[in-house]
């Protein structure tokens, strides 16, 4: 289907600079400098580490999720300002969310993003809990709705495309079900005029080869992540130790934003078999 995959990362300024406007704005300047960019930052998590002001109300929702307090809120408005401001229209930002919010504060988040044109909003509420608070999220925004990583199998997302929940499924094959699973999902999908970019944190790089294999022959995907690969270069995990593994022979390499097969037979890569057995244990 392609010769080429585009791949994003999480992105955000150094632990303690990202309190600071100028730091964002610094991040989508150096975003924008490579053709094709797309990345994910997660604001609400962001804000809870930064612990100066309370980032919850305590109001409990019975459909799972918290309302963000309103500066909680503008901090989301603002980290994607300041990206806009530094990358201009040359980059794909993404929110990153965790399932963190309820229903009401998804959509109160999302309604002060819109002007920022965002790729996609993921998991703006718990996505185990109630696909119907997701559908009430995805029917009250223009930003397209991302989730998946956190389902299982066909009947999970058929489920989820038949409320409408969402519009880009972050399919991970190694918790749907296996590649078998992930292409009957795809194809799914597909018919139903729906993308697909799959989500990766820490599977290792054998399932990435695997994971982009099945991209590359699927028609419907629109960008995969590559997060804590443990097999980059140059290394994009803020945990240096995630990238010290070398599985494979030669290392998997990026060109910019987008990933190129290495044109080998197989899943294009050959493992090291003396890194093998000189593990204890495969990380």
């Amino acid at each position: 289907m392609r010769d080429r995959i585009r791949v994003y990362h999480y992105r955000k300024p150094r632990l303690e600079q990202q309190a600071s406007e100028d730091a964002w704005r610094a991040l989508g300047r150096d975003l924008a400098k490579q053709p094709g960019a797309a990345a994910k930052t997660d604001p609400f998590a962001v804000f809870e580490r930064l612990g100066e002001k309370k980032a919850w109300e305590d109001t409990v929702y019975e459909a799972g999720g918290k309302m963000p307090t309103e500066e909680n809120i503008a901090f989301n408005e603002n980290v994607f300002r300041w990206l806009r401001e530094g990358a201009g229209d040359k980059v794909d930002l993404i929110h990153g969310g965790h399932g963190q919010c309820c229903a009401e504060g998804a959509i109160a988040t999302c309604q002060r993003l819109e002007q920022f044109d965002l790729f996609w909003m993921e998991e703006p509420v718990p996505p185990t809990s109630s696909m119907d608070e997701m559908a009430k999220v995805a029917a009250a925004t223009t930003i397209p709705i991302a989730t998946g990583e956190n389902l299982q199998g066909l009947e999970d997302f058929t489920r989820l495309i038949d409320k409408r929940a969402a519009s880009i499924l972050n399919l991970p094959p190694p918790n749907v079900g296996g590649l078998t699973e992930a292409r009957k999902i795809a194809t799914l999908a597909e018919s139903r005029g729906m993308q697909i970019a799959p989500h990766f944190f820490s599977y290792g790089p054998l399932t990435w080869v695997a994971m982009v294999n099945l991209c590359m022959a699927t028609p419907n995907v629109l960008i995969l992540e590559a997060n804590a690969m443990r097999e980059v270069n140059p290394p994009v995990a803020t945990n240096k130790r995630l990238n010290a593994n070398h599985f494979f022979k030669e290392p998997i390499k990026f060109d910019g934003a987008y990933f190129v097969p290495s044109g080998k037979p197989g899943l294009g890569y050959e493992y090291d078999e003396k890194f093998v057995v000189s593990r204890k244990r495969l990380a």
